[in-house]
Protein backbone atom coordinates (compact mmCIF):
# COMPACT_ATOMS: atom_id res chain seq x y z
CA UNK A 1 0.00 0.00 0.00
CA UNK A 2 1.35 3.39 -1.00
CA UNK A 3 1.43 6.30 1.40
CA UNK A 4 -1.45 8.68 0.55
CA UNK A 5 -0.85 11.98 -1.20
CA UNK A 6 -3.20 14.95 -0.94
CA UNK A 7 -3.28 16.32 -4.49
CA UNK A 8 -4.81 19.69 -3.73
CA UNK A 9 -3.65 23.22 -4.53
CA UNK A 10 -0.69 24.55 -2.59
CA UNK A 11 -2.73 26.88 -0.36
CA UNK A 12 -5.14 24.10 0.60
CA UNK A 13 -2.24 21.81 1.52
CA UNK A 14 -0.69 24.53 3.67
CA UNK A 15 -3.97 25.07 5.51
CA UNK A 16 -4.34 21.31 5.98
CA UNK A 17 -0.80 21.12 7.39
CA UNK A 18 -1.41 23.96 9.85
CA UNK A 19 -4.71 22.65 11.22
CA UNK A 20 -3.65 19.01 11.27
CA UNK A 21 -0.36 19.82 12.98
CA UNK A 22 -2.15 21.79 15.72
CA UNK A 23 -4.66 19.00 16.31
CA UNK A 24 -1.94 16.34 16.23
CA UNK A 25 0.29 18.24 18.65
CA UNK A 26 -2.58 18.90 21.08
CA UNK A 27 -3.92 15.35 21.17
CA UNK A 28 -0.50 13.68 21.35
CA UNK A 29 0.61 16.09 24.06
CA UNK A 30 -2.31 15.34 26.35
CA UNK A 31 -2.59 11.66 25.45
CA UNK A 32 1.06 10.84 26.04
CA UNK A 33 1.34 13.04 29.12
CA UNK A 34 -1.51 11.25 30.85
CA UNK A 35 -0.24 7.81 29.82
CA UNK A 36 3.27 8.58 31.12
CA UNK A 37 1.90 10.04 34.36
CA UNK A 38 0.82 6.63 35.60
CA UNK A 39 -1.81 5.57 38.10
CA UNK A 40 -2.61 7.67 41.13
CA UNK A 41 -3.36 5.45 44.16
CA UNK A 42 -6.38 7.55 45.16
CA UNK A 43 -8.13 7.00 41.79
CA UNK A 44 -10.40 3.92 41.57
CA UNK A 45 -9.40 1.25 39.07
CA UNK A 46 -12.54 1.67 36.93
CA UNK A 47 -11.88 5.40 36.57
CA UNK A 48 -8.24 4.70 35.74
CA UNK A 49 -9.27 2.34 32.92
CA UNK A 50 -11.61 5.01 31.51
CA UNK A 51 -8.79 7.56 31.61
CA UNK A 52 -6.35 5.21 29.89
CA UNK A 53 -8.92 4.49 27.18
CA UNK A 54 -9.45 8.19 26.52
CA UNK A 55 -5.66 8.74 26.43
CA UNK A 56 -5.20 5.95 23.91
CA UNK A 57 -7.97 7.39 21.74
CA UNK A 58 -6.26 10.81 21.92
CA UNK A 59 -2.98 9.24 20.84
CA UNK A 60 -4.63 7.45 17.92
CA UNK A 61 -6.30 10.69 16.77
CA UNK A 62 -2.94 12.45 17.03
CA UNK A 63 -1.19 9.83 14.92
CA UNK A 64 -3.95 9.97 12.29
CA UNK A 65 -3.63 13.74 11.99
CA UNK A 66 0.16 13.41 11.88
CA UNK A 67 -0.30 11.07 8.91
CA UNK A 68 -2.48 13.72 7.26
CA UNK A 69 0.32 16.27 7.78
CA UNK A 70 2.81 13.96 6.05
CA UNK A 71 0.35 13.30 3.20
CA UNK A 72 -0.11 17.05 2.68
CA UNK A 73 3.66 17.60 2.69
CA UNK A 74 4.03 14.81 0.16
CA UNK A 75 1.30 16.51 -1.91
CA UNK A 76 3.24 19.77 -1.90
CA UNK A 77 6.37 17.94 -3.04
CA UNK A 78 4.30 16.17 -5.72
CA UNK A 79 2.95 19.51 -7.01
CA UNK A 80 6.43 21.08 -7.04
CA UNK A 81 7.80 18.25 -9.19
CA UNK A 82 5.16 18.84 -11.87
Amino acid sequence: MKFPVIKAPLLVNIVIIIFSAIISWFTLLFGLAHLIEGKNPSVPYSEHIKGVTICIVLCVVGVIFLGIVFAAIKGIIYKRKQ
